[in-house]
């Protein structure tokens, strides 16, 4: 296992995209959640033990992004009732680590209008099928 380098936030950025060439979505706070639904095997002689599988019945992963609104592609998407495709690909680059790329579903889009402070949003994406990761010694 190796010591990673202490990263600052705003250096992991979130692209449209298979890579880091598409447009960059600006953000505040980025968050990834890796997701692994279990096979549940537990049967009477497991003595009310659980035991699970060790492969999962699914994996998923979903990301989401916080930050002011200042682009507006994935507003006008989501206030657009004629849009049918929510499916897009994004990559996602961590300094130090590597890049996240996969095609995912825009499952939710918030605003956020406080009466004294800037309009923000949150969106949040679902991976739809596998995802890749690129270690950053090969990117």
């Amino acid at each position: 296992m190796a010591d990673l380098q202490a990263i600052a936030g705003r250096d992991v950025a979130f692209y449209v995209g298979a890579d880091d060439s598409g447009p960059r979505i600006c953000a505040r706070t980025k968050t990834i959640t890796i997701g692994g639904e279990s096979i549940d095997v537990t049967q009477d002689c497991d003595g009310a033990f659980r035991t699970l599988l060790s492969v999962p019945a699914s994996r998923s992963m979903d990301m989401s992004v916080e930050g002011i609104i200042r682009q507006d592609d994935w507003l006008l998407l989501a206030l657009d009732p004629s849009t049918t495709n929510f499916l897009e690909q994004y990559t996602l680059v961590i300094p130090g680590v590597g890049a996240i790329t996969g095609d995912f579903f825009i499952g939710s889009f918030e605003l956020g209008a406080p009466y004294n402070e800037s309009v923000t949003f949150t969106a949040t994406v679902q991976s739809s099928g596998a995802w890749t990761f690129t270690p950053e010694a090969s990117i």
